[in-house]
């Protein structure tokens, strides 16, 4: 995996979702003086050699100086953003974080980085079964399998995955891969105690 950095590899950040459930952009909420988005570029760049974000309007974005892909079909989910954020990598790895998700543990980022050699994605999984796919790494030979999902009408990551090679890591412990789904997410994240 190389020294410091993950090679070779990029990160993408799914931030084309909508913003019902918090009600505001989630990708401008402030931690701290840092936007939201920001402060995941800035982590990231530490660790890979390339970010790519997935959104509907690189004319808010232009100023990460990042490359912004849109949706191939827009309308179509997470699983679309996924699938033309992956077409567009030169990478055939890609750690995929979803802009809602303010924590990464790098370090159990590349215990992930290191099973992905074998399959086509490694998906963490929690101790009741349930996957973590906006906090994972696909290869590009799931564009072709996610592709004809979204042209038989699945919109959902989770299903289109049962088609691909999956190396589900458990997440130890007490580790959650906290989303900022709500107000409420939001203000437990910023407020300490």
């Amino acid at each position: 995996m190389g020294s410091s950095k993950c090679k070779p590899c990029t990160a993408i950040i799914l931030a084309g979702g909508g913003a019902s459930r918090m009600g505001e952009d989630k990708r401008f909420l402030k931690v701290g003086e840092e936007k939201l988005l920001d402060r995941q570029v800035r982590i990231l760049k530490e660790h890979f050699d390339e970010i790519i974000i997935s959104a509907n309007d690189p004319e808010n974005l232009e100023y990460l100086g990042l490359r912004v892909i849109k949706d191939k079909h827009v309308g179509r989910g997470p699983l679309e953003g996924l699938t033309s954020v992956l077409s567009a990598s030169n990478s055939d790895f890609n750690f995929v974080i979803a802009v809602d998700i303010p924590n990464i543990d790098m370090k159990f980022v590349k215990k992930m980085r290191e099973r992905v050699d074998d399959v086509s994605a490694v998906v963490p999984v929690t101790a009741d079964g349930k996957q973590e796919p906006l906090f994972a790494f696909y290869s590009r030979n799931c564009i072709p399998i996610f592709r004809s999902a979204l042209d038989e009408g699945e919109l959902a990551i989770h299903r289109a995955l049962k088609k691909c090679p999956v190396y589900h890591i458990p997440l130890e412990g007490s580790d959650t891969i906290r989303n900022l789904n709500s107000q409420k997410d939001f203000e437990a994240f910023v407020t300490p105690g």
